[in-house]
């Protein structure tokens, strides 16, 4: 394999890495502990607010990477190269990197809405808003829908990595790529 095909590779799975391990992280601990340990809600919703949207530029770019290099490399090999499985494993991914960025910026975007109608609630010494906890339930969804599709699409990359390996042709192949 050339280098440019195993920097695109090392790229690709540290993006899909930063997306996966910062929604996990994001998910388990990080809103978990605000919850339990700051008791203040208006700080806890300035707290949150401010590592999200920091959070959400290293995301974005994540997803964005994993989807370049995913569909740069699309468009030398199909799968067919390797076998029938490879080929219905590539499809599959298809769909999941589509699905990771789709639910990946919905996240970001869904976020950044909460954000600005939680100051607006603060601002006006709200302590409940049925739309802010609506928005809520949405990005947690959303986020959860892209942890598992990434979670997926790691499965699916260690598949087709296998199924390579499997493959002379597909050695053979992978050899002449840039």
């Amino acid at each position: 394999m050339s280098n440019l095909s195993t920097t695109a590779w090392i790229v690709h799975n540290l993006g899909l890495a930063t997306s996966l391990g910062g929604t996990m992280f994001g998910q388990g601990a990080f809103q978990p502990a605000l919850q339990k340990d700051v008791s203040d809600e208006q700080k806890r919703g300035q707290i949150s607010d401010d590592a999200w949207s920091r959070y959400s530029w290293w995301n974005l770019a994540a997803h964005g990477l994993v989807a370049a290099t995913w569909f740069a490399g699309r468009t030398k090999l199909s799968g067919r190269e390797i076998s029938g499985n490879a080929r219905k494993l590539t499809m599959v991914k298809d769909v999941l990197v589509v699905a990771s960025l789709v639910s990946g910026v919905s996240s970001v975007i869904v976020g950044k809405v909460l954000g600005a109608k939680a100051k607006r609630q603060q601002q006006d010494n709200r302590t409940s808003d049925e739309e802010v906890d609506g928005l809520r339930a949405a990005v947690k969804t959303i986020g959860t829908v892209n942890m598992v599709t990434n979670a997926a699409i790691s499965a699916v990359t260690t598949a087709l990595s296998m199924e390579g390996m499997k493959s002379l042709p597909a050695v053979a192949v992978s050899r002449l790529l840039p």
